[in-house]
């Protein structure tokens, strides 16, 4: 695998296929060697302009562009790279998530309070004996 895209940076993916709910996209480019492939990702037709695309072969033409610049939203609930035209030509970018943000504990909280420190540091002795 190659270097994993970053939640919120810009990219300038060439056009790989473009279909009724949106254009395919190469971000980033594959290994010199063959030793990986490109990464490609969706840009969907919602969030392809500021206005409303109602035909994304159409509106492709138009534009007569092999590369679109594009916002890298992160992976969507499938996995898949969700890619945002729309929020480079807005100026809106997604913030990145720290992995251990919304993380929590029992209390509810980022971090234990003492009284479950107390617990957890009896039951790994108990563990050692």
């Amino acid at each position: 695998a190659g270097p994993a895209p970053v939640v919120g940076e810009v990219y300038e993916g060439i056009v790989k296929g473009v279909h009724n709910f949106g254009v395919f996209l190469e971000i980033l480019p594959p290994a010199a060697d063959g030793s990986y492939g490109g990464l490609e990702g969706l840009c969907h037709v919602s969030a392809l302009a500021t206005e409303r695309v109602r035909n994304c072969e159409g509106f492709m033409a138009s534009l007569g562009v092999e590369k679109l610049k594009v916002v890298y939203l992160g992976k969507n609930d499938r996995g898949k790279l969700s890619l945002s035209r729309k929020d480079f030509l807005t100026g809106k970018r997604p913030k990145p998530v720290a992995p251990e943000e919304g993380a929590t504990q029992a209390n509810g909280e980022g971090a234990p309070d003492a009284a479950e420190v107390e617990v957890i540091a009896r039951a790994i002795e108990g563990l050692s004996e």
